[in-house]
């Protein structure tokens, strides 16, 4: 608790609505994110899955492949997406600080899971999503009487 009495968030950069927080016994990392970069997720796949949103292979050395795969894929389908999205980035990032050696990271519209093998399912969350939508703010009334006035 902070001292005003408010819960202490750790704080991630560059993600401004980023923060930890405590689920199943653990401290995992959850982001706000938009529609738009839900979205990009799903353009981005080699191979969509009928199971999740999107799958990743995020290996060890950080490359990120654009397809769920606990061997080897074809040499055409390797390719490195990182740098293609932050949110992808940010994805990657926090499952190799979870498991060095990588594996394949599986979205959902709650959640992001590490699963070691395909019948892993639900597999492990690292990760919780929000989606964030923009609210159409109404405007203060001084604006509308200015507005009105013809000022």
């Amino acid at each position: 608790m902070s001292e005003q009495g408010l819960p202490s968030l750790i704080v991630c950069k560059p993600w401004p609505a980023a923060w930890r927080v405590r689920f199943n016994g653990m401290d995992i990392l959850q982001l706000r994110i938009h529609p738009d970069e839900w979205e990009q997720l799903r353009l981005c796949q080699a191979k969509p899955r009928s199971d999740c949103h999107a799958a990743f292979t995020v290996r060890s050395n950080g490359l990120i492949w654009p397809l769920a795969s606990w061997g080897d894929p074809p040499v055409a389908e390797r390719i490195n997406v990182r740098g293609w999205f932050p949110l992808l980035d940010t994805i990657a990032d926090e499952l190799l600080l979870w498991w060095n050696q990588g594996g394949v990271c599986c979205v959902t519209r709650e959640q992001v899971t590490y699963r070691p093998h395909e019948g892993a399912t639900p597999g492990v969350v690292f990760l919780r999503l929000e989606m964030h939508r923009l609210q159409a703010v109404p405007a203060r009334p001084s604006e509308v009487r200015r507005l009105q006035s013809g000022t």
